[in-house]
């Protein structure tokens, strides 16, 4: 089966995007497996288009990653010309992905008005309902009062934002698993669905194993292991950067590859490992301890670069890894056997599927629009869908 021969789960399926930041992700995610998404923008395009960091073409990175393979076409929702054109775009919509804006329930109510079968998946911070529903939100935000933060750094240092913006992938990734379950329940049953997606509360359903410890063992879990991580449990600094060990007494081949190597080099730090009080798994996690085995370890691989440990830490089943910096990731040897980068139709490099199908089923067709790219396109289909 070719790339052009696979018949892909979305394809038929009209998407309308009328997201700006959290529901951007989940408009790709259909729009990489077939599905035409169309991005309703008003004159001069919507503002996520300017989200940094921004690229010498003014258009912002995120901007261009989140929205490949999409459409876009300028309505303005302010002329009577207009409303009737979005109200004429929802109609041949099976899917309108909306991100709550302070107007929502005048919009949610002009399509909730139009008549046909759809999924309407309602993005905001807080939700629609509750004490938070009318509260500002952003990505720092949504992780302090979902609670990843609390479990994200150093034990004793404050909560840490995880980077990368992932309350928008969380929400998104949520929210298109929902919404593709309630688009199989309506093409079943002829029913349209309303979907209501808090970000905060993708967050707190995203809280590692914390929810499970408390329910089962009624114990509140901590950033940084409970704080009992272990002294031969962190990143070290290397030749070249940071690798990352894990090698406490627990993981019995890992510490015991670090000592074989340690003495096989005849480092010191070899004998000092295997006197009694590295045997106590309590004090190992103690400060001493732990400021005693960086300086120890740091020494040894102080000239080994991070591609030298990775390949040593292989050989001998430690659990060490390099950290990996952004620029070193393209020629990843694990990322460039499974062909993980692609390029964008002009060429840019990006990140390719998040996931492998047994059928080539996902792929780029199409880079970032620029506002308005596809009016003709579009409102030439809803010509032709009037006149059926």
């Amino acid at each position: 089966m070719t790339n052009e021969s696979a018949v892909r789960p979305y394809s038929g399926i009209r998407v309308l995007d009328l997201t700006r930041e959290l529901g951007s992700y989940c408009g790709r995610l259909f729009a990489d497996l077939g599905a035409e998404v169309i991005r309703v923008e008003p004159p001069g395009g919507r503002e996520d288009r300017r989200i940094a960091p921004v690229g010498p073409d003014g258009e912002g990175i995120p901007y261009r990653f989140l929205n490949v393979n999409k459409k876009s076409v300028v309505v303005d929702r302010r002329t009577a010309e207009g409303r009737a054109v979005f109200r004429d775009l929802v109609s041949v919509s099976q899917i309108v992905l909306y991100e709550a804006e302070p107007d929502h329930a005048d919009a949610l109510a002009e399509i909730a008005s139009v008549p046909g079968m759809r999924v309407t998946t309602v993005f905001s911070y807080f939700g629609l309902t509750g004490p938070y529903a009318g509260y500002a939100g952003c990505d720092l935000v949504a992780q302090a009062l979902g609670g990843i933060a609390w479990l994200s750094g150093e034990p004793g240092k404050p909560p840490l934002q995880l980077a990368g913006r992932q309350s928008v992938f969380v929400t998104s990734l949520y929210a298109a698993a929902a919404t593709a379950i309630s688009l199989w329940d309506g093409e079943r049953t002829g029913a349209s669905h309303m979907l209501d997606v808090s970000a905060q509360e993708c967050i707190a359903h995203s809280l590692q194993n914390a929810i499970q410890v408390y329910d089962l063992e009624n114990r509140i879990s901590r950033r940084g292991g409970e704080g009992t991580r272990d002294a031969a449990e962190s990143a070290f600094v290397c030749a070249d950067g940071y690798v990352f060990l894990c090698a406490p007494l627990a993981l019995t081949a890992s510490w015991g590859g670090l000592l074989a190597w340690m003495k096989e080099e005849g480092h010191p730090g070899a004998a000092r490992f295997i006197e009694p009080d590295w045997q106590d798994r309590a004090l190992r996690a103690t400060e001493p301890m732990k400021v005693e085995f960086r300086r120890i370890f740091e020494d040894f691989v102080r000239a080994k670069t991070k591609n030298e440990l990775r390949d040593v830490a292989l050989a001998r089943k430690i659990c060490m890894a390099p950290v990996s910096r952004i620029a070193d990731l393209e020629a990843d040897p694990q990322l460039v056997f499974r062909n993980y980068f692609g390029a964008l139709p002009d060429g840019t490099h990006f990140p390719g599927p998040p996931y492998r199908l047994s059928e080539p089923l996902w792929r780029i067709e199409r880079d970032a629009p620029a506002p308005g790219r596809d009016d003709a396109e579009v409102l030439g289909m809803l010509r032709a869908a009037s006149r059926r």
